[in-house]
């Protein structure tokens, strides 16, 4: 049995290996593309999360209570998923799948005390009647908050879900969790950054301008790079505008809601 290379045309070996020289040139430039990406949508984030929480950290005379400790914690939290984010984009930009896999696990982790201590903060604030920092007029109807507030939940755990379901798959992998943090976490300090503005404290819905930048963001980054649309980011942006405004049009005002929420509350 011989080890005979398969006939080639005169030059066809230096094509092949240009193609693939270029090949994973372009692997790599996408690979930098995402990790810019990913990284700069991170750092924005950072920023709204600072904007909206921010002032009541540092000027405690307009909160309405003292910050207790379950909704400390859920801060704490929320910062550790958004660096962990970006340490797992900068992982993978670096090649390192194995540390990024096995970080994965904290990750889940994160997920779960993302939802419990959500869930914590979002009943003790519909069984108080108002959020503590005194941003959201949640007086008016705290049931209506509650059911952003556990909507959102309910989307962050969906699509991070998903995420992990398609961890072999890193191109749904990577939209689903991004898709998790604008649709799942970044209601909250969005609505607090308004509150923060007199003028919009009585138009709410202005707060859909940012979100749907939000959501839209990762399907008009894949056009502009690669020309072409992927459908986990236009339709998981799509399912999460049609619940946002499913909650806020019909669950939300619903007296069978008010009912369900209250009982949540134990009011």
């Amino acid at each position: 049995m011989t080890n005979e290379q398969p006939d080639r045309k005169p030059g066809e070996g230096t094509f092949v290996k240009n193609a693939e020289a270029f090949t994973a040139a372009a692997t790599q430039q996408r690979r930098r593309a995402d990790s810019r990406f990913y990284v700069g949508m991170t750092i924005v984030l950072f920023a709204i999360v600072i904007a909206g929480f921010g002032p009541g950290i540092v000027n405690t005379s307009t909160r309405l209570a003292p910050l207790t400790l379950m909704v400390g914690l859920h801060g704490l939290v929320f910062t550790a998923w958004l660096v962990l984010f970006m340490v797992q984009t900068a992982l993978i930009t670096s090649r390192k799948v194995g540390v990024h896999r096995r970080l994965g696990y904290a990750g889940a982790l994160l997920a779960v005390l993302m939802i419990v201590t959500g869930y914590s903060t979002a009943i003790s604030m519909a069984r108080r009647g108002f959020d503590l920092s005194g941003d959201l007029n949640a007086a008016a109807d705290p049931m209506m908050q509650l059911v952003f507030m556990l909507g959102d939940l309910v989307a962050f755990a969906v699509l991070v879900g998903l995420g992990v379901a398609y961890r072999q798959r890193p191109d749904i992998h990577k939209r689903m969790m991004f898709l998790a943090m604008v649709g799942g976490l970044m209601s909250a300090p969005l609505a607090h950054v308004i509150g923060h503005v007199p003028a919009l404290r009585d138009k709410p819905a202005i707060i859909l301008v940012p979100l749907v930048l939000l959501w839209v963001s990762h399907a008009v980054y894949d056009r502009l790079s690669f020309g072409r649309f992927h459908p986990v980011s236009v339709w998981g942006a799509v399912a999460i505008f049609i619940w946002s405004n499913l909650r806020a049009a019909i669950i939300g005002p619903s007296a069978a809601w008010h009912q369900f929420g209250a009982w949540l509350a134990g009011s």
